[in-house]
C-alpha cells in the first residue's frame, strides 16, 4: 500500500507540476498578448503621430500656396497699376502736347494778324484817305 501511497503522491505532484506548466504557459501567452497589444497601439501612435504631420505638411503646403497664389495677385494688382499709370502718364503727355499745339496755333494766328494788321498798315499809308471838305 505505500507503495500505491507513494505512486498516487507522485502522481499529484506530477498534476500539480502540469497544472503549474500550464499556468506558467498561459501567464506567458498573456504576456505576450499584452505585449502584441502595446506593439500594435504603439503602432497605431506612430501612424496617427505620421497622418497628423502628414496633414500638418499638407496644411503648410496649402498655405505656402495660398501665400504664393496672395503674392501673384499683388504682383498682377501691381504690374496693372503701372499700366494705368503708364497710360495715364501717356494721356497728361498728349494733352501736354495738344496744348502745346495750341498754344503754338494761337501764337502763329496771333503773329499772322499782326502780320496781315501791319500789311494793312502799311497799305493804308500807301493810300491817302479822302477828306471831303463839303458837308
Amino acid at each position: 500500500m505505500s507503495e500505491k501511497k507513494g505512486g498516487e503522491l507522485r502522481e499529484l505532484r506530477e498534476l500539480r507540476e502540469l497544472r503549474e506548466l500550464r499556468e506558467l504557459r498561459e501567464l506567458r501567452e498573456l504576456r505576450e498578448l499584452r505585449e502584441l497589444r502595446e506593439l500594435r497601439e504603439l503602432r497605431e501612435l506612430r501612424e496617427l503621430r505620421e497622418l497628423r504631420k502628414l496633414r500638418e505638411l499638407r496644411e503648410l503646403r496649402e498655405l505656402r500656396e495660398l501665400r504664393e497664389l496672395r503674392e501673384l495677385r499683388e504682383l498682377r494688382e501691381l504690374r496693372e497699376l503701372r499700366k494705368l499709370r503708364e497710360l495715364g502718364e501717356l494721356r497728361e503727355l498728349r494733352e501736354l502736347r495738344e496744348l502745346r499745339e495750341l498754344r503754338e496755333l494761337r501764337k502763329l494766328r496771333e503773329l499772322g494778324e499782326k502780320r496781315e494788321l501791319i500789311m494793312f498798315g502799311h497799305k493804308a499809308q500807301e493810300i491817302p484817305p479822302k477828306i471831303s471838305f463839303t458837308r
